[in-house]
């Protein structure tokens, strides 16, 4: 009995590791790294559906980050899609300059379009990653920020579709990496 409970401290022990190990493989946290000697990890998940006719969900959120704020100059922040079904988009508002706009500040949007007969769902689950950067390495080091996050991809947050709210809600940031399912 004990050296089963030996093995389930070291298989516990090994996931744990295996985890932080996939974080720190991060492509974008390895970019930052050859730039930046620190770089600190938040994030926001998102996760909503809309299951009935004209039940539209449509936040623009800004995040806090509590319970001390992250060291470091906002470097880039990352939209990334686990789940996307129906009819759903999320970014930052288009039609901004990137450098006009407010990174800490973007929107979601889930749409339920249909009769009382088709009854299908939206769905939209991710993870808004922020990376925060101490210490550029070179001159031109912030420039890889300026690059990642104007990128026409919907993974920069430039890809918005669907309708904006102009109320902003504010949300609490979780430090670290969300959790590896």
């Amino acid at each position: 009995m004990g050296v089963s409970v030996f093995r389930s401290l070291i298989v516990a022990a090994a996931l744990m590791a295996a985890d932080s190990a996939m974080a720190a493989q991060d492509k974008d946290e390895a970019d930052l790294l050859q730039q930046f000697d620190k770089v600190d990890v938040w994030h926001f998940p998102v996760d909503t559906t809309v299951r009935y006719n004209n039940q539209d969900t449509i936040v623009t959120r800004e995040l806090v980050f509590q319970p001390a704020p992250p060291k470091g100059e906002l470097c880039y922040v990352r939209f990334d899609l686990v789940k996307g079904e129906g009819d759903y988009g999320y970014g930052f508002k288009p039609g901004v300059a990137p450098a006009e706009r407010k990174n800490t500040v973007w929107g979601v949007n889930v749409l339920k379009r249909g009769t009382v007969l088709d009854q299908h769902y939206s769905t939209l689950k991710l993870n808004v990653v922020y990376f925060f950067v101490e210490g550029p390495k070179s001159a031109s080091a912030k420039d890889i920020c300026e690059k990642k996050q104007s990128a026409a991809t919907a993974e920069a947050g430039n890809a918005y579709k669907g309708p904006w709210a102009d109320l902003v809600t504010k949300a609490r940031a979780i430090h670290g990496w969300p959790a590896q399912k």
